[in-house]
C-alpha cells in the first residue's frame, strides 16, 4: 500500500496540476464527506483510543456534514476584488460554526479544527496553491494541538503533523499543488501505520488509530478531488477480538462518562476552561469559533464538568453518554442484536427544538426546507438508535417519502428481521414532531406508543411564517422577495405587510381562540422585541396558555401548533 502511494507521487510530480478554485470548496466538502461516509463502519470498527466506543468514523463524518451544510446556506460569487474577499470570509465563518457546532466525539472536534484551518486560510484568495494548501495543513496543526488539553503521539494529531511537514517541504521544493498533495497522502499515510506501535493499546489490538486512519481518508478524498481518481486508502478491519484485547489499557471504570455540549462564550473562555475540564477528567478537547465552544472531557464527574461551563456562558445541546451503554449497544448491533423498546428520530432544524427533542430522547437528524436529511443520513440514525422498533418523525411533508423509503431499506437490511420501523406520516411539521415526543414512552408497550405518537401528532394543527424566498406570483397575488408569508396546514393563506400581521392570520385559520394547548416556535432571525410582540399576539386571541420555545429555528421566522 506504501508503495503504491509513493509511486503516486513519483507519477503526479511530473504533472503540473492547475491551482484548486476557491469556489470548488462546496464539491470538495462534498467528496469529502463521501470518503468518510462510504468507510464510517470500518472506521468505527478501529476505534479502540481512547475508549472502544466505535464512533469515530460516524462523528468524523456527521462534522464535515455540518460544515457542508452550513456553507450551502452561503451564497457562492466568482466576483474578484473585495466582493470575492468579503463572500469567502462570511464562507469561512459560516463553515467553521457549521463544524465546531455539529462536531461530535474526540475526533469530531479535531477535525472540526482542520476543517477551519483550511476555510479560514483560503478565504479571499480566489486560487489555492502548493504554498497555501501548507500553510492551510500547517494552521490545521497548530489549532489542533491547541484545542487537545494533553496531546498524545500515535494519534490524529500525529497524522495531521506529518501531514503539515510533507507539505511544507513539497511547496518548498517548488512543487505544484497535485504532486504536494501526492506527497502529503504518502506521509500521511507512513504516520498513520507508525501509530500501530506508538501506543500500547493499538498494539496490542492489532489496530492503527481510527482518527488517524480518518484523517488520512480526508486527505485522499481532497487529492481525489484534485486527480479526478477515487481515493484509495486502506481501511481493513481490525482482527477478531482487538475490543477484548485493547480493553485492559482504556480508562472506561475511571471515567465512564463522556460529556460534551456547547457553550455561547467569548474565544478566550476556551483556555482556562481547558485547564479547569483537565482536574475532573481526560480526552478534554475544547475549540472555539467567533462566541461558540464546543466542549469535550472524559470524567466520572459529569455535574461538575457542565457546571465548569455554566461559569462562563450558556450552554445548550448537552449530552452525555455512559461508555459502557454506548459499547454494549454497538456490541448488540453489530450482532444484529438492538435493545428492546422505542427509539424516535426526529428531523428538525434549531439548536433550541433539537435540544428540547434530545431531552425528550429522540435522535435529532439536522433537516429543514432546502436541507433536507438523505435515506443514508436516516439509515446511520436507525443504526445508531439501537432499538428493536424506530418511529421516524419526518419534520416536513417533503422529508415523508425519505423516510418511508429509509424505513424500507431499514427493515430489509435487519440481520435478524426483527427491526421494526415506521414512520409517523403526520409529523410533518416541527409542532407535530414535538407532540409525538411528548408521548414517546421508550421502553413502553410497543403498540400502545406507536398508536400514542401517531394519534398525538395527527391532532396537531400547525402554521408558520416564513419570508418569500423570492419575487412571484402566488395564489395569494404578487409576493416581493423578503416579504412575511402566512401558512397553515400546507397552504399559503396570505402575503404580510410583517410577520406579526401574518402570524395573526396564522391564528385565526388555525382556530386557537378554541384551542386547548397553544405552542409558538420562535425562528433564530426573531428579535426580543418581534418575539414578544407574537407572543402578545397569540395570548390574545386564546385563553389557552401559550408554551413558547426558542427553537433557532430556520428559514420560518415562527410556527405555530394547536391541539
Amino acid at each position: 500500500m506504501l508503495a503504491s502511494v509513493e509511486r503516486e507521487v513519483d507519477r503526479v510530480s511530473e504533472q503540473r496540476g492547475a491551482p484548486l478554485a476557491a469556489r470548488e470548496l462546496p464539491e470538495l466538502l462534498e467528496r469529502v464527506h463521501r470518503a468518510l461516509a462510504d468507510r464510517r463502519e470500518l472506521l468505527d470498527d478501529l476505534n479502540v483510543f481512547p475508549v472502544p466506543d466505535g464512533d469515530t468514523g460516524t462523528n468524523m463524518t456527521l462534522t464535515v456534514r455540518s460544515g457542508l451544510d452550513a456553507l450551502g446556506s452561503v451564497p457562492v460569487t466568482a466576483a474578484g476584488g473585495r466582493r470575492a474577499r468579503r463572500a469567502g470570509q462570511e464562507a469561512a465563518r459560516a463553515v467553521t460554526r457549521g463544524v465546531v457546532r455539529g462536531a461530535r466525539g474526540n475526533s469530531g472536534v479535531i477535525l472540526s479544527q482542520v476543517v477551519r484551518a483550511v476555510v479560514e486560510v483560503i478565504a479571499g484568495h480566489r486560487e489555492v496553491d502548493a504554498g497555501l494548501y501548507a500553510e492551510a495543513l500547517a494552521r490545521a496543526r497548530d489549532l489542533a494541538y491547541e484545542a487537545v488539553a494533553e496531546p498524545v503521539e500515535g494519534t490524529m494529531l500525529t497524522a495531521i503533523s506529518a501531514a503539515a511537514d510533507a507539505a511544507r517541504r513539497a511547496a518548498e521544493h517548488d512543487r505544484d499543488l497535485v504532486s504536494t498533495s501526492a506527497a502529503v497522502c504518502a506521509a500521511t499515510a507512513l504516520a498513520v501505520e507508525a501509530t500501530r506501535e506508538q501506543l500500547e493499546v493499538l498494539r496490542l489490538a492489532g489496530v492503527v488509530d481510527a482518527g488517524a486512519r480518518g484523517f488520512e481518508i480526508v486527505l485522499a478524498g481532497v487529492h481525489g478531488h484534485l486527480t479526478g481518481e477515487q481515493p484509495s486508502v486502506v481501511t481493513d478491519r481490525p482482527p477478531a477480538g482487538a475490543r477484548e484485547a485493547a480493553g485492559g489499557c482504556v480508562g472506561i471504570q475511571s471515567q465512564p462518562f463522556e460529556v460534551q455540549y456547547l457553550l455561547d462564550a467569548d474565544d478566550e473562555v476556551a483556555a482556562p476552561l481547558r485547564r479547569h475540564l483537565e482536574s475532573l477528567g481526560d480526552s478534554v478537547v475544547v475549540v472555539a469559533a467567533g462566541g461558540l465552544l464546543n466542549v469535550h472531557v472524559h470524567t466520572a464527574q459529569v455535574g461538575p464538568c457542565l457546571e465548569a461551563g455554566l461559569a462562563y456562558g450558556r450552554a445548550s445541546d448537552i449530552e452525555v453518554v455512559h461508555f459502557g451503554d454506548q459499547i454494549s449497544a454497538r456490541a448488540r448491533r453489530r450482532a444484529g442484536e438492538p435493545s428492546p423498546g422505542v427509539a424516535a428520530i426526529a428531523v428538525l432544524h434549531g439548536t433550541g427544538i433539537a435540544a428540547l427533542a434530545r431531552a425528550q430522547g429522540a435522535v435529532v437528524v439536522d433537516g429543514r426546507a432546502g436541507a433536507l436529511p438523505s435515506v443514508a443520513d436516516l439509515l446511520d440514525a436507525v443504526d445508531a438508535a439501537g432499538r428493536e422498533s424506530v418511529v421516524l418523525l419526518p419534520g416536513h411533508r417533503n422529508a415523508v417519502p425519505t423516510a418511508q423509503t429509509a424505513a424500507e431499506v431499514a427493515r430489509g437490511e435487519s440481520a435478524t428481521g426483527a427491526l421494526r420501523v415506521e414512520v409517523v406520516e403526520a409529523a410533518s411539521n416541527p409542532p407535530a414532531v414535538l407532540a409525538a415526543l411528548a408521548v414517546l414512552a421508550a421502553d413502553g408497550p410497543v403498540e400502545q406508543t406507536l398508536a400514542d405518537m401517531r394519534a398525538a401528532a395527527g391532532a396537531v394543527r400547525a402554521g408558520s411564517v416564513v419570508a418569500a424566498v423570492r419575487d412571484a406570483d402566488t395564489p395569494v397575488g404578487r409576493v416581493r422577495a423578503g416579504q412575511p408569508l402566512a401558512a397553515a396546514e400546507d397552504r399559503v393563506l396570505a402575503a404580510c405587510a410583517d410577520s406579526i400581521e401574518a402570524l395573526e392570520q396564522v391564528c385565526a385559520a388555525l382556530q386557537v381562540a378554541d384551542a386547548e394547548v397553544v405552542s409558538l416556535l420562535v425562528g433564530a432571525e426573531v428579535d426580543d422585541a418581534e418575539r414578544d410582540a407574537a407572543l402578545a399576539g397569540v395570548q390574545a386571541a386564546t385563553d389557552a396558555e401559550v408554551e413558547v420555545v426558542d427553537a433557532g429555528l430556520r428559514p420560518a421566522r415562527f410556527w405555530i401548533g394547536v391541539e
